[in-house]
């Protein structure tokens, strides 16, 4: 038995150069992942998380699963994802919110 973590694209190095002040707000780096492809990415972990655990409470209702702490394991990932999304959502609408209150 083996546990899949979940995967994480985000690209923290524009974060840290941010707080270096050496990129300008027009700067985009070829590398870094945009809200998209965050998001996207996010929203994908949290679908194959709770795939995972329907899967495994359907196997444990018929009868196919001995080890049930595998499908707490997946039911706690899932878990783990949506409260990342939701967590993430909350920092990106409050950032959009804060850019749309300020003035020119």
């Amino acid at each position: 038995m083996f546990i899949i973590p979940i995967n994480s694209n985000i690209n923290t190095g524009s974060i840290n150069s941010l707080t270096t002040g050496s990129v300008k707000p027009t700067d985009v780096s070829a590398d870094g992942l945009g809200f998209q492809e965050i998001f996207q990415d996010v929203i994908g972990n949290v679908e194959s998380a709770e795939a995972a655990a329907k899967m495994d409470a359907y196997n444990l209702s018929v009868g196919n699963m001995d080890d049930m702490h595998t499908m707490i394991i997946n039911a706690a990932k899932a878990d783990i994802a949506l409260q990342t999304m939701v967590q993430l959502r909350n920092k990106f609408l409050d950032a959009y919110s804060e850019i749309m209150r300020t003035s020119l």
